[in-house]
Order: C-alpha cells, then structure tokens, then sequence
C-alpha cells in the first residue's frame, strides 16, 4: 500500500541553548530548572502567535507557524524577555537562546515535519548570534514591510546538504519596536537603543495619554449607560426634557423687606436618547432685590433630586467624579482581563499593550490587581510611579504587585 506524503508551506521556528553542554556539566540541576522554566514561557509565547510546538528535543525547541509575521514577532517577544530575565539573574545562571526561522515547503508526518525548509530552519539557529534571531531571505521578503525592525544582511550561507546559498539576516530586535507599520513604508534601519531615561519618559508620556483617554472614554459612556445606574450623567444638555408637573411659585420677603426669594418646585422628566428616562424633583429659587435697588440682577440657584418609579422616593445619585472613576477601573479590568487582552482604549491608541511577565496571557484576575494597585503607586508619594526607572522592564509598582508589564504593541 502506497502512503502518501502530506506537504504544507509553513513558517519553521528553532531554537535551542548557547552553550548547553557547559552549563549541565557545572550545574545540572540549576541547568535543568532553568531550561523547563525557559521552554515554559516560549511555549506560552508560541501558542499567543497562533503557533504549534512539533517537539522538544534536549535543550532543542521545533515549532511552525501558519503567518510568517507572526513567527518572527513570536521570536522577537521571547528573546526581548528571555533578556530581561536574564539581566535580573547571576551571570552562571543567564541562558541564552539562538533562534532561526524559515519559509519553506515541508512533509507532514503524524505531529513532526520533515523536509529541506526544517534543515534551513535549523542551520540558521546554529549561526545565529546568542540572544539573537536569523531569518532567511524568503522571511525576510514577507516581514521587511510588515514590521518596523531592523535587519542587518549577514550575506548568503552555504546549509549543510542544501546546494543553494540561503540569504540569512539578523533581526536587530533591540533596536525598534516590532509593531506592524504600514504597507509601502520602507524597511527600519537599525538604531542605537535609546536611553534609559528618556525611553522612561517616552513610554510614561504613553501611559500617561492612555490614561487619559480611557478616563475620558469612561466618561463618554456614562452619557449612554450613566441613567441606568442612577448617576448624574454628563450629557444632561443632551436629553430631552419635559415639565410633568409645576407648582405656583411662592414668595417670601427677607431681610427686613430688601430681599425677595421667590421659590418654584416642579417635576420633570428626562428621555435619555429615546433609551432611559428619569424623573427629578426640581426646585429653583431666585433672588431679588426691592424697592430702589429692584434694577439690580437676581440671583439664581436650581437643585434636583432623582425620584423613584412612584415619583415620590427620593434616590441618591453617584456625583459625576464618583462615578468616572468607578466606570474608568471597571473599563480597564474588562478590557485589558477579557475584551482586548492587555489593552485598553487608551493604549490601543498610544500602540502599548500590557501582559504577564512568564508570558501568559491577560486575565481578569490580573488586570483587577494591577489597576487597583495603581492606588498604592500614587499614594506613595509618587515613589510607586518612579520605581519604573530601576525596574528591569520599567515596571511600577502596580505592575510589579501583578506580574506585568507594559510594552508596544506586538
């Protein structure tokens, strides 16, 4: 019976350690402890870029992508971490990956692939700088105008059993952010990383402005939803308004006859853009000079009271800063733990996203924290806010108490 040979093109992803045998012979277990947490967080990072893990093989990593673009961002997020951790650890304990991705046709056998584009794949990692990524020139085609990165031509490689020379390029991955840029715009050349203060200033200015926009969109949506839940939305000159009910207004003489308050209670009711009304007890006074002095401008003052379904209750409405600030942290947890996954309004507009610090995924649990501990980062004097400038991934406070941290948008 014939078998027949299933072929896909594919990304192909390796990578495996930097001088792995060195480390198991002065530290094994050390070595082994840091390899699983090291294979742990770029399998989280491989399944967030919709990739597949085909095996493991000793310190060795194999794994396929079906977007080209995704597999080099992939690459990008784990050695930019793999760095970060790195930097916190003694040098004896540091583990450094090499990594190689290739474009090519395969053969598919069970969960394992085959074929010339794996031997590329692999070549390519066994070159590749430590702590970098190498690419060949069919990646390199489909991400130059795809991602704002840097790559520096490393010209073409003879592979071992491959008779062409593959173009090979090295991604300078510390050198730009890896955000998707435009189609037509022209390659990032690469640049010298800025420094610590002023990319601290950089990327609070960005939060800052995220900040600021989701506190203004949570403002936004109490002028729909803010009616429903009884709080004194902010769109109030928006709604239509309509008199149910007015009493005669009542005069009342002060201050030895030189003042006249004149008193008018009412009852009216608010259509919120046709989807929630309400009714308010309104009470207006004015007051007015007598005699001579009646020329003179009166004075107004105007106060209303939410009324129950029965138009009699009086109900406590949330003052507008009360409820903006309960609508922006709810806005932020739904949003960065479930509904856009580490962003918000906000940072999707700035271009920054926030997660986990081993590479998980954003959840509500998270976000909750983090938001909420942003309370400890300003009470304390400030000193929350400027931990970010020792930090090794320019965390706060905040961020630190949640395991996160933020970063541009991959």
């Amino acid at each position: 019976m014939t078998h027949t040979v299933k072929r896909k093109l594919t990304t192909i992803f390796c990578a495996d350690v930097v001088g792995y045998s060195k480390m198991m012979g002065s530290d094994e277990h050390g070595t082994l402890v840091r390899l699983k947490h090291c294979r742990e967080l770029m399998e989280a990072f491989i399944t967030r870029h919709r990739g597949r893990v085909v095996s493991w093989s000793g310190d060795a990593v194999l794994a396929d992508f079906g977007s080209v673009v995704e597999s080099v961002q992939c690459a990008v997020e784990i050695q930019r971490e793999l760095k970060a951790q790195n930097e916190a650890l003694h040098q004896a304990q540091q583990m450094a990956f090499r990594i190689g991705v290739n474009l090519g046709d395969v053969m598919i056998d069970d969960h394992d692939i085959f074929g010339e584009g794996v031997n590329i794949a692999s070549r390519l990692q066994s070159i590749a700088p430590p702590g970098g990524i190498l690419i060949s020139g069919s990646v390199y085609d489909q991400v130059k105008n795809k991602l704002a990165l840097g790559y520096n031509f490393m010209g073409n490689q003879q592979v071992k059993n491959i008779s062409d020379q593959v173009p090979a390029f090295v991604v300078m991955h510390d050198a730009a952010p890896s955000m998707p840029i435009a189609g037509g715009m022209k390659r990032v050349s690469a640049m010298a990383p800025a420094p610590v203060s002023l990319r601290f200033a950089a990327g609070a200015l960005d939060g800052a402005f995220a900040c600021a926009l989701t506190f203004a969109a949570a403002i936004a949506l109490q002028g729909v939803v803010g009616p429903v839940f009884a709080i004194n939305a902010p769109f109030t000159l928006l709604a239509k308004e309509r008199l149910i009910s007015s009493d005669l207004p009542s005069t009342d003489i002060e201050d030895g006859g030189k003042i006249i308050r004149t008193t008018t209670r009412s009852v009216i009711e608010r259509d919120y853009f046709g989807m929630v009304r309400q009714t308010f007890a309104r009470v207006e006074v004015e007051l007015g000079a007598a005699g001579s002095a009646r020329s003179r401008p009166a004075v107004s003052e105007s106060h209303e009271v939410l009324l129950g379904a029965n138009r009699r209750t009086e109900l406590t409405r949330l003052p507008l800063w009360m409820a903006s600030i309960i609508a922006y942290f709810v806005m932020l947890v739904l949003a960065e733990g479930w509904l856009l996954r580490g962003a918000s309004p906000g940072k999707l507009l700035m271009g920054i996203r926030v997660s986990p610090v081993k590479g998980e995924a954003m959840d509500l649990n998270r976000a909750a924290l983090r938001n909420l501990s942003k309370v400890l980062s300003l009470a304390t004097a400030l000193i929350g806010v400027l931990m970010a400038f020792w930090s090794k991934r320019r965390q706060m406070l905040h961020d630190q108490l949640a395991g996160s941290y933020v970063h541009d948008a991959k």
